[in-house]
């Protein structure tokens, strides 16, 4: 049997170290024909989606299921639609279709604060990355802990690679897309998420198509694929085992 990949791209300003227990897990609950790789953005600098949407698709091995979180999930939709049926299946973690407020998408964080968050960011890194963990952590059930782990990642990351991971969040626009993709594709969410609003799970529920499936996790937050990665990835490999059963 041939191997599938499964790749984990992490959120802003994260390497793939936070998501390191949640492949773990998978690796737990997948059969040996499947491995499981956490990547690291290449190192950056662009506020252009695109730039980083063609690294990656150069970078990342085809035919495997994209998966990640927070950007990292809305890279993998993007990801998804530059490659078509080159790709597996999609599986986005807290990831909103629009992490910025559009015409049609009030389910996001206002231009103007993300604006705010920005200017906090060049003017002083350490107190924007200590208030993004503590709202990544927000609703979980160990919010101090998971706050150091996420602050202890997000000052490994250069502020220019921060900055650029910023713009581009701000930058993806993908409303439309999970309507167009012709893979599997599963979106799960927290349901305490501070970020990322519930009403955006229903509005891009609304939007898939037939087999394209939500779900949340009760009593979770941003970081749920962290502190949660046992569940998450019960959730992922239930779906993945039988998408790929399906084929």
């Amino acid at each position: 049997m041939s191997v599938q990949t499964i790749v984990l791209l992490p959120g802003w300003a994260l390497g793939s170290a936070p998501l390191a227990p949640l492949a773990e897990a998978l690796h737990r609950r997948l059969p040996a024909c499947y491995r499981v790789e956490c990547i690291d953005y290449p190192g950056l600098t662009s506020h252009r989606p695109e730039s980083w949407v063609a690294a990656l698709d150069h970078a990342l091995p085809q035919d495997a299921w994209l998966a990640g979180w927070s950007l990292g999930g809305m890279l993998a939709t993007s990801l998804a639609q530059w490659r078509g049926r080159r790709a597996r299946g999609l599986i986005a973690l807290a990831a909103n279709a629009s992490f910025v407020t559009r015409s049609g998408w009030p389910q996001a964080m206002t231009g103007e604060a993300l604006e705010d968050f920005r200017c906090g960011l060049r003017a002083s890194p350490t107190r924007t990355f200590k208030r993004f963990s503590r709202l990544s952590a927000q609703g979980g059930r160990d919010t101090r802990r998971l706050g150091r782990e996420l602050l202890a990642a997000l000052e490994t990351t250069p502020l220019d690679q921060a900055l650029a991971g910023l713009g581009v969040l701000s930058a993806l626009d993908l409303r439309e897309v999970p309507a167009t993709l012709k893979i599997p594709q599963l979106h799960l969410f927290g349901e305490d998420d501070a970020l990322v609003p519930g009403a955006a799970r229903h509005a891009i529920a609304a939007r898939l198509p037939r087999g394209g499936r939500t779900a949340s996790i009760a009593e979770a937050g941003h970081a749920f694929p962290l502190e949660r990665a046992d569940e998450t990835a019960a959730l992922m490999a239930a779906f993945i085992l039988a998408a790929d059963e399906a084929v």
